[in-house]
């Protein structure tokens, strides 16, 4: 997985960016969007290949460091025997 993470100022351009790299680009994984506590909207790509850097050049957004939830380990007191 390769993960990289936007930030907008509205909903509008969260989504014409998804729409872009979703259909245009062809770009495939998981897209998670939503909104930040400080009235912004972010957008997390986990790209199942690497995106060409000729297309993350002509995002207009800002990049912010992506949340690094997959493969994140569990403490052994949260592990279940069942």
């Amino acid at each position: 997985m390769h993960s990289i993470a936007f930030e907008f100022e509205t909903e509008k351009e969260l989504q014409e960016v998804a729409d872009q790299l979703w259909k245009k680009h062809g770009i495939s994984g998981e897209f998670e969007m939503y909104p930040t506590k400080d009235g912004h909207f972010r957008l997390h790509v986990f790209a199942e290949k690497p995106i060409r850097e000729s297309i993350l050049e002509k995002i207009n957004a800002k990049k912010v460091q992506s949340k690094g939830s997959f493969g994140s380990p569990i403490s052994k007191g949260n592990v279940s025997n069942d």
